[in-house]
């Protein structure tokens, strides 16, 4: 397996090649970094070498790794499709709606070339929490991610390389909620913020009514105490508390606390690496992992995302 990394920012040093090093089939791992002027040896496995070159050479990968930011992503992808087999891009897959909602996206989506990557859900805990939706007549959910200010030279403070929060922390509940529609959904509230001085939006909310018997409310912010969980509460009362949902340090040991007035069960989920799992599904080729990233979901994923994603453009 000959792996492409697109970008060698935080995010690939800290998640992407860590995990990729734990996967034994690997025969070698390109970076490809737009500011290296030399290339660099990392391992006896890894290189790092300027972007051009490998857009110039074009030597075949089995799989390549997007990590820059969202405007980048369809230009970087027909520069480097012809030559890799499958192409994983980080979320939001793209902020350009017709090149999702277009034909051509669909083919390669539906030819199994193209994949969001979306790490929560490879973790065992999302089908647990599939399975509690669907047995315990659950009526209300809601979900939170809000992190702390990055680095001011970060690309989420740039309009034009597609930041803001919505793009980065809004698109995990939008995608929490895509996955249980079964039929229909309608807005009840939409509301985007951001501050003077900043070009971007920083948080925002939205509440939704899910097949006539489910009220959603994600919630997501950037430059705001760190909030990951989601509570799920069902008619009879009982409330499942889930923290750290969508990101999740390689050690944290997962617990589904369920509570009816008190603590009264405790679910342990366990221990998992969820990029590790993400990328080790897409090398052995478990593309049933990948079911959020089927056509249809992402058509309904992006769905939401667009109607949330005009609010911050009225």
């Amino acid at each position: 397996m000959k792996i492409l990394i697109v970008g060698n920012g935080a995010h690939t040093k800290k998640r992407i090649f860590p995990a990729l090093k734990k996967i034994s089939n690997i025969q070698s791992i390109t970076i490809g970094d737009k500011n290296a002027d030399r290339e660099e040896i990392i391992d006896n496995k890894t290189r790092i070498i300027n972007l051009s070159k490998i857009f110039k050479e074009k030597k075949n990968f089995n799989i390549a790794i997007v990590a820059t930011p969202p405007t980048s992503h369809q230009e970087i992808y027909n520069d480097i499709s012809s030559f890799c087999e499958k192409v994983l891009i980080e979320k939001p897959i793209s902020n350009d709606f017709d090149w999702i909602f277009g034909d051509e996206f669909k083919l390669d989506i539906k030819n199994k070339k193209l994949f969001e990557s979306l790490m929560y859900f490879h973790h065992p805990l999302w089908n647990v929490i599939k399975q509690i939706i669907n047995e315990n007549n659950i009526v209300k959910i809601v979900t939170e991610f809000c992190v702390p200010h990055q680095p001011n030279n970060s690309y989420r403070y740039s309009k034009a390389a597609g930041g803001g929060s919505l793009n980065d922390q809004g698109i995990y509940p939008i995608s929490f909620a895509a996955e249980i529609i079964k039929s229909k959904f309608a807005f009840k509230k939409i509301d985007i913020f951001s501050k003077k001085n900043y070009e971007v939006d920083l948080s925002g909310n939205f509440n939704m009514t899910i097949d006539d018997e489910i009220d959603f409310i994600g919630k997501w912010g950037l430059g705001k105490e760190y909030k990951n969980y989601v509570n799920l509460y069902s008619d009879s009362g009982k409330e499942y508390r889930v923290d750290f949902l969508y990101s999740k340090p390689d050690d944290t040991e997962i617990k589904i606390k369920v509570h009816d007035k008190i603590l009264i069960e405790e679910i342990d989920v366990g221990i998992h690496n969820q990029f590790y799992l993400m990328y080790d599904a897409l090398i052995n080729n478990n593309l049933n992992n990948f079911f959020y990233s089927n056509y249809d979901n992402l058509q309904r994923r992006y769905k939401i995302f667009n109607q949330i994603y005009k609010q911050i453009n009225q």
